[in-house]
């Protein structure tokens, strides 16, 4: 028994924290995370596991905020430290000190990605009822990218081919790192902010492609929640075609690449002005119309004017025919009384009866004086009325109505004749003596 080494619990405690640090210096360990504790000084309790093997672990305060993600039980990483043994307080144990962590390959990373869906999709965070229309002319777009690389240039030269009316507002965000989505969490609640008064009306997230873990911040379930309380409408375009984050998932349209973001964002100003172009000249036409038309009702009109002078002229011709012959018809009508008168005479003078042709005489001019007066009067009444009459038509005339003062409102080819009717249009044509104006309320 006196071969045996003799250690103190001090002097064996060391030894084996010697040797295992001698041994496992520095090492890379595959697990599963389990629980994770930050204690109060801001160092990192928790375990690895491997089927019911656990090692327990600690991270310092400094390496846990150099970390490039965050540990979250469950999910399966690559662990680098060194190993070392704890012994105070009543116990001795081994454990790894981690300074660095990474995920475990593709697998783990889909793998988590796969439960966060599932979860953030059970809660609607996904539903298509909830996305936001695009607008369809932003006046400002808000771009959260890196501010250095090609993709903020893609998308402003994009943008600015495009539609160049549109300004561009860059938020620039680190696009890979643990604390990267917080910090884009930061920006979107700065943009959202009741005191920013240039609030962009569209947000793009973009960055290039990039492994699975760089493009982890874009599967953060703080930020996949946040964009989902966004009130601006949203297009994320993360990675190349065929990557897909959460983000895209919560955004209100995805993009294939971020130059297609650009794209989706504004519409071609050269299919705009085709628009314009093609509208200009429907309406054009629309004005010629307007105009010909009651071009074609005043040649009808006064072509009406003229058929209806026509028939005046004509029907005064035949009033003068007319009267001629009944003038001529009492000139003969007198002519045959004086000769009958005269033959009386002839036979009174044979019979002497001199008071009582003197009387009879006097009765006959009588009778010839009122007809003549009568006659006389029928005459200058029907020619006052001729006259009337071509007094009226002369005045009905448009054109001497238009030269008078007087204007014609008119809807289309309907005449307007009251206020009432005049109060519910919205527009309305005018026509005067020296032309035609259209009136807009």
């Amino acid at each position: 028994m006196n071969n045996i080494q003799e250690f103190t619990v001090t002097q064996l405690n060391r030894s084996i924290k010697d040797l295992l640090e001698k041994n496992f210096d520095y090492i890379k360990l595959v697990g599963e995370s389990g629980p994770v504790t930050i204690a109060n000084s801001g160092h990192v309790y928790f375990s690895i596991k491997e089927k019911d093997e656990v090692i327990s672990c600690i991270c310092w305060k400094g390496s846990f905020e150099r970390l490039d993600l965050k540990i979250e039980e469950g999910t399966e990483y690559n662990f680098y430290g060194r190993i070392t043994s704890y012994s105070k307080f009543g116990r001795s144990v081994y454990q790894l000190i981690v300074d660095q962590v990474e995920y475990s390959g593709d697998g783990s990373i889909l793998k988590l990605i796969e439960e966060r869906k599932k979860e953030l999709t059970n809660k609607g965070y996904f539903d298509e009822k909830n996305k936001i229309s695009l607008p369809k002319y932003p006046k400002r777009i808000g771009v959260l990218t890196s501010s250095s690389g090609s993709v903020i240039h893609d998308i402003i030269h994009r943008i600015k081919d495009r539609f160049p009316l549109t300004q561009i507002l860059l938020y620039p965000i680190p696009v890979q790192g643990k604390n990267s989505h917080i910090e884009t969490i930061e920006y979107l609640d700065l943009i959202e902010d009741k005191s920013n008064n240039k609030k962009p009306d569209l947000i793009i997230f973009a960055r290039g492609g990039g492994s699975l873990e760089e493009m982890m911040p874009f599967n953060e379930i703080d930020l996949i929640k946040r964009v989902f309380d966004l009130k601006i409408p949203s297009i994320s375009a993360i990675g190349h075609e065929t990557d897909y984050t959460l983000l895209d998932l919560v955004c209100d349209l995805r993009a294939p690449t971020p130059t297609a973001a650009a794209e989706l964002a504004v519409p071609n100003q050269v299919q705009i002005a085709t628009y314009l172009n093609n509208k200009k000249i429907s309406l054009t036409e629309l004005f010629k119309k307007k105009i010909i038309e009651p071009q074609l009702f005043i040649i009808k009109f006064q072509s009406s004017i003229s058929i209806l002078s026509s028939r005046v002229y004509e029907t005064e011709k035949k009033i003068n025919n007319n009267l001629n012959i009944i003038l001529e018809n009492i000139n003969n009508f007198f002519i045959s009384k004086k000769d009958f008168i005269y033959k009386e005479i002839i036979k009174i003078n044979d019979f002497s009866p001199k008071l009582k042709i003197l009387t009879f005489k006097n009765k006959i001019n009588s009778i010839k004086k009122n007809n003549n007066l009568s006659i006389l009067n029928k005459l200058k009444f029907i020619s006052k009325n001729v006259s009337l009459l071509q007094r009226i038509i002369s005045s009905s005339s448009v054109d001497k109505n238009l030269k008078k003062g007087y204007a014609i409102i008119k809807k289309d080819k309907n005449l307007i004749k009251s206020i009432k009717s005049l109060k519910s249009l919205n527009q309305f044509s005018v026509i005067m003596n020296d032309g035609k104006i259209l009136i807009k309320k």
